[in-house]
């Protein structure tokens, strides 16, 4: 079943059975008001009676008695009156003959009347002596009819709004289905065009201003930044080749010529120098490539879990619509003998379904699967961010939202052998260039959980000092060996095998620090664990309070 068929059964099953319920619960609620209008009405009626022809019965006037029966008989609904001595027996009685020849049995609901007439009576009181009691019939036609009009309007209005629910589904799944196909298409071109280097036509169109739209705009930025790299490193890879080339030849042609060969060797110093800084933006492109590995699993887990849910919503609400079935079928069914196997097959329904616990899990699933859409948001949210890391200028940021971008964005790489525990405290804000400093956190969470072997502890902390911010990414690592803590900042060293690292991540994240007039200062022990620690200059005083303390598994 595709998406878009999966979210428009989804959502119309459960408006479907909330409908269902809420016809089911309006329509009884309304009947039972009809019945209780209609016992109210016979009593008063009879009580009335009684009061009015309390007199009569005490002189005996049979007279005064007849002309009252014929009276209540206008009123509307009353099918027959009768008034009865206590000591005499029937004094007057008039209505319809079918209605007076019945044995009189007093009714005390309407579900009661199986005839069509609902049967009560008032006693003849005066003082403690009962000298007698009237009896009166009402129809429950026209009680019948107002509740089968209620039926009428109430499914009828039901079933406009489970179309309407219907054609709304309809466009929304059409409308999700349509992105996420030019997603789906603009990943295959990216995979395609990285492979092959060729990246014409690999533009996905914007069709949208919402989350997807922002998704598509990422991808965008991000193919024309990996089409200027790659272009870049063609340029200068076939510069290096050609001045190496040259250089070999003049070697071996002018090797007497030592002040061209001086000339040459500084013009290659220059190129080789420019070569490294497109290595070093290289290595940060690197770390965005690192990260959007890793979005479609992230992405993915939460869409999972969402189709999950409403599967799980769909399974509910067919037994809901099931036991709303027997429920109906009991509540029309007029056979007692047939209401009590209803009541027995109910009663198994209930117990054999898991009613309570469905109850129970609805809720569950609709907030599980609004907090995965939300987990979408914030990944999509935290690539826009990575996306830009070289436009953004300078600005007022708190450094434990930044903390929170990156950790989002890196949980992939980590969340299967680390444990992350931060510890937030309240701190002022920073000016920062919001993309180079997730840059670096990036780089040192990343590292951390290189350092760490099967299982591990990271732990992030934030506190303020003396003007100044801190970032402490701490890990029980391997450690870093001490002749190797000098050199760790400096540009390709790596103590990583070959390939596996180009020692530029440090040296990036170092210089990054610089320009922001902070600092970045490394502490560690062999088989302990190292602590990074990132110092950045405070932009406002804030009041320090208690560390928030969680861990992430």
């Amino acid at each position: 079943m595709s998406l878009r068929s999966k979210t428009i059964f989804g959502i119309a099953s459960i408006e479907a059975v909330l409908l269902v319920s809420l016809v089911v619960t309006a329509v009884t609620f309304l009947s039972r008001s009809v019945s209780k209008d209609l016992v109210k009405h016979a009593s008063t009626t009879a009580t009335l009676f009684s009061t009015t022809t309390k007199d009569a019965v005490l002189s005996y006037d049979l007279a005064s008695l007849d002309d009252f029966v014929i009276e209540a008989l206008k009123n509307p609904g009353i099918e027959y009156a009768r008034v009865i001595s206590s000591s005499d027996g029937v004094l007057s009685q008039s209505g319809k003959e079918e209605a007076l020849n019945r044995i009189f049995s007093a009714d005390q609901h309407m579900e009661d009347v199986n005839d069509g007439v609902f049967d009560t009576y008032a006693s003849i009181i005066e003082g403690d002596t009962v000298y007698g009691r009237v009896e009166i019939g009402m129809s429950v036609s026209n009680a019948q009819s107002a509740i089968q009009k209620i039926k009428q309007w109430t499914i009828s209005i039901a079933l406009i709004e489970l179309i309407l629910v219907a054609l709304f589904s309809y466009g929304l799944g059409h409308y999700l289905t349509h992105q996420l196909k030019l997603l789906q298409a603009g990943a295959k071109k990216i995979s395609h065009s990285v492979i092959s280097g060729d990246f014409t036509d690999t533009h996905i169109p914007i069709t949208s201003n919402d989350e997807l739209g922002e998704v598509a705009q990422a991808f965008n930025q991000m193919i024309e930044t990996l089409k200027a790299e790659c272009v870049r490193v063609k340029n200068y890879q076939a510069e290096l080749e050609s001045l190496n080339q040259t250089l070999e030849m003049r070697v071996v042609a002018r090797t007497q010529l030592l002040e061209d060969k001086n000339e040459q060797l500084t013009l290659i110093n220059f190129q080789l120098k420019s070569a490294q800084e497109q290595l070093v933006q290289s290595e940060k492109m690197a770390s965005l490539g690192q990260l959007a590995a890793g979005v479609a699993h992230e992405i993915n887990n939460p869409i999972g879990f969402v189709n999950s849910n409403l599967a799980s919503l769909s399974d509910y609400a067919q037994v809901y619509v099931k036991l709303t079935q027997l429920v109906s079928d009991w509540q029309k069914n007029e056979i007692p003998e047939q209401r009590k196997a209803l009541e027995i097959q109910i009663g198994e329904f209930i117990s054999n379904e898991s009613i309570e616990f469905m109850q129970e899990d609805m809720p569950e699933l609709i907030n599980e699967s609004s907090e995965g859409l939300s987990r979408v948001k914030d990944i999509v949210a935290g690539l826009k961010q990575f996306s830009q890391v070289d436009r953004q200028a300078l600005q007022l940021f708190n450094i434990n939202d930044c903390i929170k971008t990156t950790l989002s964005m890196v949980s992939n790489e980590l969340k299967y052998h680390c444990d992350i525990v931060t510890k937030l405290q309240e701190v002022s804000q920073v000016e920062i260039n919001v993309g180079k400093i997730c840059q670096v956190l990036t780089n040192l969470l990343i590292n951390a959980g290189q350092a760490i072997g099967d299982r591990g502890t990271i732990t992030i902390e934030t506190y303020s000092h003396n003007d100044l911010v801190y970032v402490s990414v701490c890990d029980t690592g391997s450690g870093i060996p001490a002749e190797n803590l000098k050199r760790l900042f400096d540009p390709f060293f790596t103590t990583k095998p070959e390939g596996q690292g180009t020692g530029l991540g440090l040296a990036i994240s170092f210089g990054i620090a610089q320009e922001h007039s902070g600092d970045l200062t490394v502490t560690s022990e062999l088989s302990k664990g190292s602590c990074f620690i990132l110092t950045l200059p405070a932009a406002l005083s804030h009041s320090k309070k208690p560390p928030i303390e969680t861990q992430i598994n």
